[in-house]
């Protein structure tokens, strides 16, 4: 029996204009109803995702969500930090070194979750537009070593993002978790966190075994909580890798794929 089901948002529950349709909605409240925790997890930060906490009614000190791909997960009716994992000063500023040889654009979280980049560009506009929040320039040179990071992000093309990946795995894949958010994402957190570790310390602490755990998502980031999750389910429109890693493929996220796998693994339609 699932009683735990964690959701990533873009390209799985939001469709291509960042709504939650009718249906999907309609299956999250069953699953409300029914007992059924629903965790949206997401790479985004909190005030990115309030919007849809609210919309969902997910609200409450019995509702959770995963930020960051795993960085911070809190308790949405009281704010508390359920988990939280951070990076250095210095490991952010040996990768903003690199950015500068890769040729890509960088930015990063502090742990205050503000939004920080050396030079304004294209990329770090998407990510403070579709989280509603701002960001500041900031010299990277005067970072302290010693200051907490959510998550450092090189951010680019998808040809350059497709282009940097195996390059960084090879020099940092043992040292940081490297996970593709989208096309245009390639973000690096602690390497004793992602969202599969994320929903697995949920899941703990809820006295919930991982076992009667589903996710569904769409993306590289995805992959590590749908291998993870008792039962892990990749969108159509997911990325072939992640399909790859999943138990099934649901319909994509224009057709409601979301309510058609809670359809399907918790209510049994």
């Amino acid at each position: 029996m699932i009683k735990l089901i964690t959701i990533d948002l873009d390209g799985t529950l939001l469709d291509n204009e960042k709504n939650i349709s009718e249906k999907n909605k309609l299956a999250i409240k069953r699953c409300h109803d029914n007992d059924v925790k629903i965790v949206l997890a997401t790479g985004r930060p909190i005030n990115g995702v309030m919007r849809y906490l609210n919309e969902l009614g997910l609200t409450t000190k019995n509702d959770y969500v995963i930020c960051y791909n795993g960085a911070k997960t809190f308790n949405v009716g009281t704010n508390e930090i359920v988990i939280s994992s951070t990076i250095n000063g210095k490991i952010v500023k040996e990768l903003y070194q690199k950015s500068k040889e890769l040729d890509v654009d960088f930015h990063a979280f502090r742990f205050n979750e503000e939004l920080i980049t050396p030079k304004a560009n294209p990329y770090t506009d998407v990510e403070a537009t579709i989280n509603k929040i701002d960001y500041h320039l900031f010299n990277f040179n005067d970072i302290k070593d010693d200051e907490l990071f959510l998550k450092a992000m090189m951010v680019s093309s998808d040809e350059n993002i497709t282009r940097i990946i195996p390059i960084n795995e090879k020099i940092y894949g043992n040292d940081y978790s490297i996970l593709r958010s989208s096309k245009i994402f390639l973000e690096f957190l602690n390497k004793n966190i992602d969202k599969g570790q994320a929903l697995e310390g949920l899941a703990k602490y809820l006295n919930i075994n991982i076992n009667e755990t589903m996710a569904i998502g769409d993306a590289g980031n995805d992959i590590p909580m749908i291998k993870k999750a008792g039962i892990g389910v990749a969108m159509e429109n997911a990325f072939l890798e992640v399909k790859k890693s999943a138990d099934y493929i649901t319909l994509s996220n224009l057709n409601d794929g979301v309510s058609y796998a809670i359809n399907k693994f918790v209510f049994g339609e």
